[in-house]
């Protein structure tokens, strides 16, 4: 088993953790389809689905890329992973907030 440094826990076993989860609520918001962060990514939509799903894991990498993408930071991903019961909604508030904070400076 291999302790994944971002996440802090084991990579092998991502059905009962969120991160997956909250990266599709994120794709979601942002209105982002499979096939485009797939094709960002140069890897198969099914791949990402998989990812979303918790029959991937992620590695430090993948984290990496997909906070690239969505543009967001690996404090505010942390953050949000920190929510129990983290929603599609919750999510949706959390980047309209950020986007808002950016705009007004």
């Amino acid at each position: 088993m291999k302790k994944n440094p971002i996440l802090g826990k084991h990579s092998h076993n991502n059905r009962e953790s969120q991160e997956g989860l909250v990266f599709k609520y994120i794709r979601e918001a942002q209105k982002l389809s499979l096939q485009e962060v797939a094709e960002v990514l140069k890897i198969k939509r099914m791949e990402i689905d998989h990812f979303e799903n918790g029959r991937k894991f992620y590695t430090p990498e993948d984290i990496n890329k997909f906070l690239e993408i969505y543009q967001l930071s690996l404090e505010d991903f942390q953050k949000i992973l920190k929510i129990r019961n983290i929603t599609k909604q919750m999510v949706n508030l959390i980047l309209l907030d950020k986007r808002e904070l950016l705009n007004r400076k």
